[in-house]
């Protein structure tokens, strides 16, 4: 199911893979949706080794047909998510503002039609803020970006529907997350 970017690159160091292939709708238009491999080292791969997958992908013939590999295939899950949120919470926050304000401050949250949407609730939910408004209109992933041109945090088009939700915070994540 969806997941958020970050969590393939933590996934691949957590489990010591060698590599991970996210399927991805891209924060550019959907013209460059598609997938992004990533090293063992959990960055994106650079160009030499990439190139080298490319070439060996064009002379797939059947696409149903994958080698066996050392290791073999897992897809990520629940597991994941869990270890993930965890590792996410040691990240340096003001813990004692958010004991002050975590029941006041009312946060809208859009993943723009992105991977991010559940993950990224639990996350601050985690984080002890309680009063999350999920922009249902961007919540459900779509490749097509249905509400925005752009589905890109920078461009303050995005906020449009958020801002109907009144919340003291509006926050976007780009559909990668």
């Amino acid at each position: 199911g969806p997941h958020p970017t970050p969590e393939l690159s933590f996934a691949v160091m957590h489990l010591h893979t060698y590599a991970g292939i996210m399927i991805t709708a891209s924060h550019n238009s959907k013209e460059y949706n598609g997938y992004k491999l990533y090293g063992e080292d959990g960055g994106q791969l650079p160009p030499k080794p990439a190139d080298e997958i490319v070439r060996e992908r064009q002379e797939v013939t059947d696409i149903f047909h994958i080698k066996k590999v050392a290791g073999g295939i897992k897809k990520i899950g629940s597991e994941i998510d869990k270890e993930y949120l965890n590792q996410v919470k040691t990240i340096p926050i003001n813990r004692d503002l958010i004991k002050k304000w975590g029941d006041k401050l009312t946060i809208s949250f859009t993943p723009l039609h992105g991977a991010g949407g559940d993950l990224g609730s639990k996350a601050l939910k985690e984080a002890g803020f309680n009063k999350i408004l999920t922009v249902k209109e961007q919540f459900k992933p779509d490749g097509t970006f249905p509400t925005v041109k752009y589905p890109n945090p920078e461009f303050y088009e995005v906020f449009k529907i958020s801002e109907s939700y009144g919340a003291d915070v509006e926050l976007a994540v780009d559909p990668d997350s």
